[in-house]
């Protein structure tokens, strides 16, 4: 069964974006309004957090007003802190609660609690944070201090989570902090961050924040659509024959869009055919996505870092790429919501394309005519893994699901009703 798209689909508010302006609108002097909010269980973490934390909202549809405390004055919950399945929730309100007024309790679902943690707790120790980890991993306890201290951090993963960490606790910290990461990653911090007033500059690979010495200005925002949420359709357009979709209100900030550059060159067809001014300080506009013949490439670290989440979607675009496709650093992949290394492996697999892992990297010969198994392999609760399973059949042949795993929203709740809005068969 051949499928195609053809269509327009605003998409989902970017959650990266989300939590980080909820955090933000948080610490603000002043109610922060922020539209196009999504409707995801990692968001709905970050504002539950917040509201145990004694930050106020109301909230209607899409739209959300958050009354700011005028600073970190964070009220002492009643009991833990649930970050859920959401390690950008955890490892930003690491940050963001470095220098508690009193005891804090960190902790996870069974998959986030194997996720590691001292990647951000070391870093937030050299500012005189003190937190403790069990075995670098959550349940985490945060003990009050006196003050931080400004430092200069030398990352050795490239993570936004991470730096974003970091940089909230510089707001707090007495002298300047500097982050220096091997590569660089998403910017929506630094982008809001600046927006709010913070002092905050970038030099190279180095992000350097100076202490707060007035509250944060709350932000009016409206989120731009999720990029990493567009991948599966960007991908899913492209290999599907004589497709054509808009995606309008996109996110194009060049530090997400590292996928459109990757299938670019590997012959993919897009245009930005409008390209409104940016909200808060992101650049969105409307990408208009055909179907094309792909040729293999080579992926570097640099860009596998900077397109992490799209890397499974983009082994999947490989296997219909003319050539032999090469994806470095690839191991970051195995310390996600899940393994996304073995899941992507086993799903592209059991549709017979080949996959090699060679050390940090995957080889991916195409193009191979996928089939859909009569059983899919067992995955993991992974939100980003049961679409690209989705994707995978698509591209396969097999019908338009009509219902979704539950785990999907996580993400994209409305992705039912998407695929049969846009997916015809022929």
């Amino acid at each position: 069964m051949d499928h195609t798209i053809q269509g327009s689909l605003r998409l989902p508010g970017d959650k990266s974006i989300a939590h980080r302006a909820l955090m933000i609108g948080a610490i603000a002097q002043g109610d922060t309004t922020i539209d196009h909010l999504p409707d995801g269980g990692d968001v709905e973490t970050t504002i539950d957090v917040l509201v145990a934390l004694g930050v106020t909202s109301e909230r209607s549809g899409q739209h959300i007003t958050v009354h700011g405390l005028g600073g970190f004055h964070w009220q002492t919950p009643a009991n833990a802190l649930a970050m859920n399945n959401s390690g950008t929730t955890t490892r930003l309100m690491l940050g963001l609660l470095a220098c508690p007024p009193a005891p804090l309790l960190l902790t996870g679902d069974a998959s986030l609690s194997q996720r590691p943690m001292a990647r951000i707790t070391d870093p937030l120790r050299l500012m005189e944070a003190q937190m403790a980890t069990t075995e670098g991993h959550l349940p985490i306890r945060i003990h009050p201090v006196r003050t931080l201290h400004g430092a200069d951090i030398q990352l050795t993963v490239a993570s936004a989570q991470v730096k974003s960490g970091i940089l909230f606790a510089g707001l707090q910290a007495t002298g300047d902090t500097t982050v220096t990461g091997p590569v660089h990653t998403r910017d929506h911090t630094e982008r809001l961050l600046q927006k709010a007033g913070a002092d905050i500059s970038r030099t190279g690979l180095t992000v350097h924040i100076k202490p707060l010495q007035a509250p944060l200005q709350p932000l009016q925002i409206d989120l731009a659509s999720d990029f990493s949420t567009a991948a599966f359709w960007i991908v899913l357009a492209t290999l599907l024959s004589d497709s054509q979709l808009q995606l309008p209100g996109l996110s194009l900030n060049p530090t997400r869009t590292t996928l459109l550059d990757i299938l670019v060159r590997m012959n993919g067809d897009f245009q930005v055919v409008d390209f409104p001014q940016a909200a808060a300080a992101e650049p969105m506009g409307t990408l208009q996505v055909n179907s094309a013949k792909l040729t293999s490439t080579t992926v570097d670290a640099a860009e596998s870092a900077r397109a992490i989440d799209e890397l499974p979607l983009l082994a999947l675009a490989a296997t219909q790429a003319a050539g032999r496709t090469v994806i470095h650093h690839i191991d970051e992949l195995a310390v996600k919501e899940s393994d996304r290394r073995a899941a992507t492996e086993s799903i592209l697999r059991s549709c017979g394309a080949t996959i090699d892992r060679q050390g940090d990297s995957w080889v991916v010969p195409g193009p191979v005519a996928l089939h859909a198994p009569d059983q899919w392999p067992d995955l993991p609760a992974d939100h980003r893994m049961a679409m690209l399973q989705i994707a995978a059949a698509l591209v396969a042949g097999a019908p338009v699901p009509t219902t979704v795993p539950p785990v999907v929203a996580v993400s994209y709740p409305e992705l039912t009703y998407d695929l049969t809005k846009l997916v015809t068969s022929r």
